[in-house]
């Protein structure tokens, strides 16, 4: 797997990412970043999110130099609204195969059509609409057939989720239900941030014998490099239901926002 700053700067077709933030200042300098990038390289790009992101978005590309009012005028970008799209191929409480790939494969279609030969920039967040709507069965069947696209579409996905990460549930259940649907994935702005403040929680609560204990069983069975070690620890705690995780997450929680850590 190659690093968060590869994928953003320089992705390869169907390369499928998800930033998870709780903050929208957190999500914005990488989709901004991941545009602009291909902007640079002559490269289109597709934006499906909600209005007020959409703005900040905006914003944030042209502080980085592009702007984004010419760029759509030139063809070089598409601005699409989450709500109104997922309206578009919504069978009920799942998405149509066939509506999507109608709407969203078209969307793609047009664009490569008016830029051949290059690899499309997307960023989506229809699949986090969903996800806090409660649909997140539904949110994971969408991600499942964007990863059917890119088989036959040359693109590159950014996928924005709005989740806790500190929420032993969201450890537990809906953060690894994200991440397998991904080949990269950043869950929060600051992995070196994090992985000191989980250090200095676990060393709080639990000790620094059996801190060190955990640190060679998260070692076991989680592979090397698969997840950065802040965030391999925290979904360690979410799946081996340890009895003090909800301590050690809440005191991670503290470190990382206080940036003490």
């Amino acid at each position: 797997m190659t690093s968060w700053t590869n994928f953003i700067d320089t992705p390869e077709t169907a390369d499928h990412a998800v930033h998870v933030y709780s903050e929208l200042s957190e999500l914005a300098p990488s989709v901004a970043r991941f545009l602009h990038s291909g902007f640079r390289a002559g490269g289109p790009a597709i934006v499906i999110a909600t209005e007020g992101h959409r703005g900040v978005f905006a914003e944030e590309l042209a502080r980085l130099g592009s702007a984004p009012g010419l760029l759509e005028r030139q063809g070089m970008l598409v601005c699409g609204d989450a709500e109104a799209l997922l309206d578009r191929f919504m069978d009920a409480e799942a998405p149509s195969a066939e509506r999507f790939e109608r709407v969203v494969g078209g969307l793609v279609d047009e664009l490569s059509a008016r830029h051949p030969g290059r690899t499309i920039r997307a960023f989506g967040e229809m699949v986090d609409v969903l996800w806090r709507r409660g649909q997140r069965k539904a949110a994971i069947v969408l991600e499942e057939l964007w990863n059917e696209l890119a088989k036959t579409r040359s693109f590159a996905l950014l996928c924005g989720y709005h989740l806790d990460i500190f929420d032993p549930e969201v450890q537990r259940e809906g953060l690894p239900q994200v991440l397998g649907v991904h080949s990269h994935a950043r869950t929060v702005a600051e992995p070196s941030r994090l992985a000191r403040a989980v250090d200095l929680a676990l060393t709080e609560v639990v000790g620094p014998v059996r801190a060190a204990r955990i640190y060679l069983d998260v070692a076991e069975q989680i592979p090397p490099g698969s997840l950065p070690r802040g965030q391999a620890v925290l979904s360690w705690l979410g799946d081996c239901h340890v009895p003090d995780a909800r301590a050690i997450l809440e005191r991670a929680r503290m470190h990382y926002r206080l940036r003490t850590a």
